[in-house]
């Protein structure tokens, strides 16, 4: 007992007593007057501190990648929630345990499953915890995204230059403008860097850059509306009834923000996926008959009529285009060396490089954008690797569009890329790293190696993302 009082006594003088000090009569005064002036700047920014809160509202949308066991049993792109199991009622008259279960099959079928495209990997760890897709999130998004709305005249949408019909580009070159060619949205769920330059992380940062970011240095730069401005542009949904409703039903807010706009929109460009390419199918029959390198016959089982289309090629030439498709497969992992720098399922390294290519010549390129500390040589004039899916959709290419086609990228890395002090090490010469390097391709191989990247283009973008919403809203 003595032992426990004593215990008791110890605790009390511990925990429950606060250290004795000389009583100050304004210290609780102020006390009070920062506690009162904590108060009203807590009453008075609470609305406007709404874009804090990152509970998904609505329907989630779930990405389903092919290496899930349900993928291949959903019927479609967008796989809507299922009433069959009663959803929200599934819980009534069940026992405990059984509860639990009930509940939580009705929760996963009330949610929408993306059946991502064969070939692309699970865009689940890309997603930004504070923007957690919803159904509702991106029907709002989506309907911003082809509203000509971003000036007062309402001329321009983000459909304008991103095209759906031109892969979501705008298939503009280097002779019809005078800003970096307009890159595809297709598979941005994946980008770690935006732009060409990579001077934003997130899809949410693109869309609420200035003016003045969207001018190459030193270079001229077409009207604002015809670049990511986005200033106004909440005091336009604002204005509008119909918009300024839908924000407070889909993110709970007061008006449309900034902030919530851009979670709408990157919600929305999310979805944007092209995969299930010819050689997706073909890798893929390749590692199950356990082949060690590519072959004709590997390409020949799908070489049907559709899929020739897509190549440029007529039917009856199957049996050659598989062999060239061979070809270019050995030469764009081995002699032409494309994936030291194309590599992985999305065919890009997530690096900068300088290729040499003409044009905008003083633009420095990831170097402008990098903290002192962090600059290297290498980055001088130096762009982010674009994927190479989609190809034949998103032409032109390069950052200034100068090659009008995949044979004349070929040719340039071909005959020899341009020299620069800051060339990328890929395209030096092994044996004598101050010259650049030189492929030597035969006529046919240059011809293989744009077949084998024409066939890394997947499937259209499905229509339910890729076309316009029925009812535009202004």
């Amino acid at each position: 007992m003595l032992r426990i009082g004593t215990l008791l006594v110890f605790c009390i003088f511990s925990f429950g007593c606060q250290r004795a000090e000389r009583y100050h009569a304004e210290s609780a005064a102020k006390r009070a007057a920062i506690k009162s002036l904590k108060d009203a700047q807590t009453d008075e920014l609470t609305p406007h501190w709404a874009w804090l809160e990152t509970e998904a509202r609505g329907t989630p949308i779930i990405f389903v990648p092919s290496s899930a066991k349900e993928w291949a049993g959903l019927p479609a792109f967008w796989n809507l929630p299922n009433p069959a199991l009663g959803e929200r009622t599934i819980h009534l008259g069940q026992e405990p345990l059984n509860l639990i279960v009930a509940m939580a099959a009705a929760k996963s079928q009330e949610a929408v499953k993306v059946k991502v495209p064969f070939g692309l990997p699970d865009p689940t760890p890309y997603l930004p915890a504070a923007n957690p897709p919803t159904l509702e999130k991106w029907t709002l998004g989506k309907d911003l995204f082809f509203a000509k709305i971003l000036t007062g005249e309402y001329k321009y949408a983000c459909a304008s230059c991103h095209d759906p019909e031109k892969g979501f580009a705008d298939k503009l070159d280097q002779f019809s403008k005078a800003q970096r060619n307009t890159q595809s949205l297709i598979n941005c769920v994946y980008n770690r860097h935006q732009f060409w330059d990579g001077r934003v992380g997130s899809l949410e940062e693109v869309i609420v850059r200035s003016l003045e970011d969207e001018r190459p240095p030193g270079k001229g730069a077409p009207p604002p509306e015809k670049t990511h401005i986005w200033g106004g542009l909440v005091k336009t949904l604002s204005a509008n009834k119909d918009y300024d409703w839908r924000f407070k039903e889909v993110f709970g807010i007061q008006q449309p923000t900034q902030d919530a706009i851009a979670k709408a929109l990157a919600t929305y460009m999310r979805t944007i996926l092209s995969g299930n390419s010819l050689y997706d199918r073909a890798e893929a029959e390749r590692i199950k008959k356990g082949l060690p390198s590519p072959s004709s016959a590997q390409y020949r089982p799908f070489l049907d009529e559709a899929a020739l289309k897509s190549l440029s090629e007529p039917a009856e030439r199957a049996g050659e285009v598989a062999s060239l498709l061979e070809t270019g497969h050995a030469l764009f992992f081995g002699k032409a060396g494309c994936a030291q720098c194309h590599s992985g399922p999305l065919f890009r390294d997530g690096d900068f490089h300088n290729t040499g290519v003409a044009g905008l010549r003083d633009d420095p390129g990831r170097l402008h954008h990098l903290p002192p500390g962090l600059k290297e040589n290498r980055l001088v004039g130096a762009f982010r690797t674009p994927t190479l899916r989609a190809l034949p959709r998103t032409g032109p290419y390069f950052h200034e569009g100068g090659a009008a086609n995949l044979e004349k990228v070929v040719a340039y890395y071909n005959n020899g890329v341009f020299d620069s002090p800051y060339l990328a090490k890929e395209l030096r010469d092994p044996d004598d790293p101050g010259s650049r390097r030189e492929l030597s391709l035969s006529d046919r191989e240059v011809r293989a190696l744009a077949l084998f990247l024409r066939s890394l283009d997947g499937t259209a973008v499905d229509p339910g993302v890729a076309n316009p919403p029925t009812t535009m809203k202004k």
